[in-house]
């Protein structure tokens, strides 16, 4: 048997030899599997020079600086990339970098093909951003970037091996925390009429790139001239139609370039090139090569002559150096034992409105006994001070035909909370008092009507004076929220008129009246917050605190549409915050009060995790990591029987009000549980959020000692407590899940682990003597409700008496121990179960 024909790169026709056989099926495929063995899911080369071309590819590409700083365009947006900063630069994204003198970086690049296959799918999008973005996962992203590095500096042995474990970690770690799915995609309303027809020109390039399109052929499906489309294109696009074209065509050819045996011309005709000359002439412009260059190389599996620089002795001599820093400076994560040792003679005043407000809901489901009985349980035992409400101005609960506004019901719910020791969190619109203010008008318009709106306001204010007085109703909130049609984005939009009109009339009589807006998503709608702080920085009235929502949703701003996901950030809310802030200083836009009126994990009442213990360590993580980093916070929400007494669609019902919510309505109503995610159910059984709210109620005045895990506080006379937990994290197999469909019994597959915490406490300075130490704990075994349902079949209908014994079994668990000090120094230890919470009440023995 002859030789078998080979395989010559670029060329049109395959060379000819003498007694040459032809391919066989199985050998051309077994020549397939041996050029796709070839193919690393990774690589990554180091920048030691300046680089200024503005390029794309199809790879995915992480820049990460370890000396000097560089700067990167990607479309129309920059960043400076400083030590330790990198970023993930999406696939086909027009970009550049350009480096300062003396610059060291590494450059790693990801296999687009590789990594669709695993994912199956090729709708990849990351955002992976540590210059304008903060999660807690960027520094494990890090650390396994250092590795990779350190592997190779080193020169380990099985190094190749070695590498790419650590290349399938970090794509791992990069999955969970930083991609985002194309389906999960929220569009501006206003901008509605373009993405639809962005979409309708992409679906239309990607169904027929390999045909003899033009921008005529285009232009008249969509009944547009060619010049009107071409400029529309460029600008809603960044490229010309040719340039786009050709983007999609090459990213089809690149495939088959790498994974097939086609001649060039084959490739060029197959995706819509008119010719090879055209082909290569596209092909160059991105990749600097010409197609055969490129497969030779890759098949050979050389790296990119124009990426490739070689380390020299000194140059090695500073990753190792960068290296060590980095290792100095990281602390070893104690996720199985923690120690905490704090010094009681030193301790700091805390401020803890930050866990006393609780969103109750429609304002008006407080005139129905079963809410105001659990309300008052709340209020009693977790110390709430502030209920939150909104629609109090409804045209169903106020309009009175002959007296215009009757006010009899309103005070009714005003007169509860006041009555109990609680003031009320008002919230003003959502746009429901605009839209009353139209539809009292003899004509629906368009825009509101500012003097019926003003009337409207100034009625209900005066009421709230003559009724409370001016010193009582000077401790509440008054927030105006946001909503559909207002414009927000205009310089003078509908919603700073009546925000300014709300402020000269509360503050005519009494200035010291807090008024504020206006419930922004945290993390989803950061991006829109720029714009209005730059809007509300120009007007001469200003807010006297800021309102934002949270459950944990991450937003990308992507041609015109926005992409969100769920974010699994150990420490979104704190870095979401932090983020806001610096924003606020950068625009040096000042407000002295910033509220996050609306706090969850999520904003499904079908979640069954609301019901869970994870649910109560999850709030009381929260309310540490927060201590100090917001002004006043509000638990989303109270109770689940509130549900029952709200009107559908109402603003404010929702955590995404005004957007696209993922919140699904309440199935199996009737169910002991649900996955509602107030604190009490509809039967009156106390949830572990209960208690996590009254452990943390339980703290004392002074702050001696706080970590991840464990606050201590004191009251300076010898007694102490303390409120710790072992919350898990979600996995990514929950931020791509479907909520409503995780079964209790599968929860566990959606944390990362579930590791028991050994928590040693030492407590310093402290008066020698006999100690009383009681500890409250809730876990799995213990006051969970969800554990005791288990036991009960899962019954979704209960008997009085087994409602009962519910509620007798579902409450914390208590053990007592004496112990003495006599050096001054007081040890305890716990081992923590997954998920669990714990109060601690040490007392000196007199």
């Amino acid at each position: 048997m002859g030789d078998c024909t080979p395989y010559i790169a670029g060329s049109d026709s395959p060379a000819c030899f003498i007694n040459a056989e032809p391919k066989t099926n199985e050998m051309i495929a077994a020549e397939e599997r041996t050029m796709e063995n070839k193919r690393k899911l990774m690589q990554f080369f180091f920048i030691r020079q300046e680089e200024s071309s503005v390029h794309y590819h199809q790879d995915l590409e992480i820049i990460y600086v370890m000396k000097g700083k560089m700067d990167i365009k990607i479309d129309e947006s920059a960043y400076q990339l400083q030590k330790g900063d990198f970023i993930l630069i999406n696939a086909n994204k027009r970009h550049s970098c350009v480096g300062t003198q003396g610059i060291l970086a590494a450059r790693f690049f990801i296999d687009f093909h590789i990594l669709a296959e695993h994912m199956c799918t090729l709708q990849l999008m990351f955002w992976c951003n540590t210059v304008v973005d903060r999660n807690d996962a960027y520094e494990g992203v890090r650390k396994l970037l250092d590795r990779i590095l350190s592997c190779y500096s080193n020169q380990e042995e099985k190094g190749a091996l070695y590498l790419n474990a650590l290349y399938y970690e970090l794509l791992y770690q990069l999955v969970s925390n930083f991609m985002v799915k194309a389906d999960q995609v929220w569009t501006n309303q206003e901008d509605s009429r373009n993405q639809i027809r962005i979409r309708q020109i992409q679906n239309y390039i990607q169904a027929n790139y390999q045909t003899q399109i033009s921008l005529n052929d285009l232009a008249q499906r969509l009944y547009l001239s060619n010049v009107y489309l071409s400029k529309y294109i460029k600008k809603h696009m960044g490229l010309t139609f040719l340039e786009y074209l050709n983007n999609v065509r090459l990213f089809h050819a690149v495939d088959e370039l790498l994974y097939t045996n086609k001649s060039i011309t084959r490739i060029a005709m197959d995706n819509g090139f008119p010719t090879s000359a055209a082909f290569i002439k596209s092909f160059r412009s991105i990749h600097r090569e010409a197609p055969s260059q490129y497969r030779k190389r890759m098949q050979q599996n050389m790296p990119p002559v124009h990426q490739e620089y070689e380390l020299e002795e000194k140059s090695l001599d500073l990753v190792h150096e960068y290296l060590r820093n980095r290792q100095t400076g990281q602390q070893e994560n104690g996720s199985r034992q923690q120690i905490c040792t704090a010094d009681a003679s030193h301790y700091e005043i805390q401020n803890a409105d930050w866990t006393r407000a609780v969103n109750v809901g429609e304002a008006y489901t407080l005139l129905q006994s079963e809410v105001q009985d659990q309300l008052i349980q709340i209020q009693q035992e977790t110390g709430m001070r502030y209920a939150r409400i909104w629609n109090l101005l409804s045209r169903k609960q106020c309009a009175d035909e002959k007296e215009g506004m009757n006010f009899r019901k309103l005070d009714l719910v005003l007169d509860f909370i006041v009555d109990h020791q609680m003031k009320p969190y008002i919230v003003l619109g959502g746009g429901a008092e605009v839209k009353e203010a139209e539809k009292d008008g003899a004509k629906r318009k368009e825009t509101w009507d500012q003097k019926l709106f003003c009337e409207m306001i100034r009625a209900f204010y005066l009421h709230l004076i003559n009724r409370y007085g001016l010193e009582e109703i000077e401790g509440w909130y008054f927030e105006f929220g946001k909503a559909a049609g207002l414009g927000m984005t205009a310089e003078d939009g509908a919603y700073y008129q009546a925000f300014e009109a709300i402020c000269r009339i509360f503050k005519e009589i009494a200035p010291e009246i807090r008024v504020g807006g206006a419930g922004f998503l945290l993390g989803y709608e950061n991006s829109f917050c720029r714009e209005i702080f730059r809007i509300w920085k120009k007007r001469e009235v200003r807010p006297d605190f800021l309102s934002f929502r949270s459950c944990q949703y991450m937003s990308i701003n992507e041609d015109e549409l926005i992409y969100g996901r769920r974010s699994i950030d150990r420490s979104y809310m704190k870095n979401q915050v932090q983020l806001i802030r610096n924003m606020m200083k950068e625009e040096e836009f000042h407000v002295p009060e910033l509220h996050i009126v609306q706090w969850n994990f999520t904003d499904s009442n079908q979640n069954v995790f609301n019901d869970s213990c994870a649910q109560g360590a999850y709030i009381v993580k929260t309310c540490i990591s927060m201590l100090g980093n917001a002004d006043f916070m509000g638990y989303w929400h109270g109770l689940d029987i509130g549900a029952d007494y709200a009107p559908t669609g109402v603003p404010g019902d929702t955590f995404l009000a005004g957007q696209e919510s993922t919140q699904q309505g309440h199935s199996d109503i009737q169910s002991v549980l649900n996955g509602d995610s107030g604190m009490i159910t509809r039967d009156g059984v106390r949830k572990p959020s209960f208690y996590a709210f009254q452990f943390m109620n339980r703290l004392q005045s002074y702050v001696v000692y706080r970590n991840e895990n464990i606050v201590v506080t004191a009251n300076g006379r010898g007694r102490f407590t303390a409120v710790c937990h072992n919350y898990k994290s979600f996995s990514s197999k929950y931020a791509f899940c479907k909520e409503e469909e995780i079964q209790i019994d599968e929860m566990d597959q959606f944390v990362e682990d579930m590791e028991p915490l050994r928590l040693k406490i030492c407590l310093k300075n402290i008066n020698n003597g006999t100690y009383q130490v009681k500890s409250h704990y809730v876990n799995q075994e213990n006051g969970s409700v969800q554990n005791i349902w288990k036991m009960m079949g899962y019954e979704k209908i209960l008997a009085k008496d087994e409602i009962e014994y519910m509620k007798r079994r579902a409450i914390p668990s208590m053990e007592i121990r004496t112990v003495q000090v006599t050096d001054g120094i007081l040890e305890l230890e716990y081992v923590m179960q997954p998920q669990e919470i714990r109060l601690l009440d040490i007392r000196y023995k007199y």
